[in-house]
């Protein structure tokens, strides 16, 4: 029997479950909504935690998946939190943790929601997926398509890094090269979702079951660490990571597992960054980016063309917990990502390294003491995206 259902995030209407995208009363954004009374009376979060299945299955109660459905995997999750001491002393950080999302099977925390996407995927019955991406998205859709057997395509803007569009190519995916910016590739994604009847794996809010496999990231953070840090910094674009993060320490709360929340960073590159212009200008709304789009952190740059309500709602969810939205100058991220990969060893692209340069920044601001404890999530591998240098300085 299934424990969990669809529901507007607007309204409260309960959809069918299925291939939904958007809410059929109000146009609401979706998400998976569980019954905890009945999961935690059967099984404790700790004993959850506990078990030997590597990666995000061992969760599989809290995930949009039938208790008999075979999970669509390669291993994510899992991924280690490290300590960032060389970091602390080059800079003027906090108490800072990596957790390390690029020894995904992919390279990126991409792989945690198609694991779960893929899987709901083939219980729907679906046959094909599409989806927008300026790299990442991508790169994992193409590889669980293909461990699932499904044909994929791919719509991308033609500033993706190249390495990132032969790797898709190299998983078997059609590529759709699209001008313009990621909200173009959306619209047509969605537009040829529809008519073919394909399962839209946008990393958007537009598939509710991808956000569950992010929740995980939150799980292994407060079992790894052994409770929950004062902090946790997340690059976004629309921000389905961080909504997905906050709702896995919701959970755990609700389980009993831990007995606050953190406190949500969102961060984006200066050069394309709708959700932390409303929040500096204490809107509840976000609009979109209609300046040019200027930054090299090609992963994070939406400018939220055609639906600024995803901004609003990650907006929401960082002002719910008391957090902050930051934004980084290019300059400021270039030096970060030579920092990290000189010293701690860990290559990471250009829209990863926000998340320690937000912590630098927050310290300065004096959102954060040099006594509190921040988890920065690197999201993705420098190897994915050569063509942007680490210059020295």
């Amino acid at each position: 029997m299934q424990s969990f259902s669809v529901v507007c995030t607007a309204c409260g209407d309960v959809q069918n479950v299925g291939a939904v995208y958007r809410c059929r009363r109000c146009g609401g954004i979706l998400e998976i909504a569980f019954d905890y009374e009945r999961i935690f009376a059967a099984v404790t979060f700790d004993e959850m935690a506990a078990r030997k299945v590597p990666g995000i299955w061992k969760y599989r109660e809290l995930l949009p998946a039938d208790p008999e459905a075979e999970p669509v995997t390669l291993g994510e999750g899992g991924t280690p939190l490290l300590e960032a001491g060389n970091l602390k002393k080059l800079g003027k950080l906090p108490n800072v943790l990596l957790k390390n999302e690029t020894v995904n099977p992919t390279l990126s925390f991409k792989d945690r929601p198609m694991s779960v996407a893929l899987t709901a995927a083939g219980q729907l019955g679906m046959r094909e997926v599409v989806c927008a991406s300026t790299g990442n998205t991508g790169v994992a859709a193409s590889a669980y398509a293909a461990r699932a057997g499904l044909a994929c395509t791919v719509y991308a803007p033609v500033a993706t890094p190249r390495e990132k569009l032969a790797v898709m190519e190299s998983y078997g995916a059609a590529l759709r090269m699209i001008e313009g910016t990621f909200s173009d590739a959306y619209a047509a994604a969605q537009s040829d979702a529809l008519d073919r009847d394909a399962f839209n794996l946008t990393s958007t809010y537009l598939n509710p079951y991808m956000v569950e496999g992010d929740k995980t990231l939150a799980y292994e953070i407060a079992v790894q660490y052994g409770g929950v840090p004062d902090w946790v910094i997340v690059p976004i674009g629309a921000g389905p990571l961080l909504a997905g993060c906050f709702k896995g320490f919701r959970e755990m709360k609700e389980a009993g597992f831990i007995d606050r929340l953190p406190r949500m960073a969102g961060v984006q590159a200066a050069g394309c960054a709708p959700i932390v212009r409303a929040f500096k200008a204490g809107k509840r709304d976000v609009d979109p980016w209609e300046d040019p789009i200027v930054t090299k952190a090609s992963g994070i740059a939406d400018p939220l063309s055609t639906y600024p309500g995803d901004g609003t709602r990650t907006l929401s969810i960082i002002r719910e917990s008391g957090g902050v939205a930051i934004e980084v100058e290019e300059e400021r991220l270039f030096h970060w990502r030579r920092q990290l990969a000189e010293a701690e060893g860990l290559l990471a692209e250009l829209s990863s390294t926000t998340a320690v340069a937000a912590a630098e920044i927050m310290v300065e601001r004096r959102i954060v003491s040099r006594e509190e404890t921040v988890v920065a999530v690197v999201t993705g591998h420098g190897l994915k995206d050569m063509t942007v240098t680490i210059p020295k300085t």
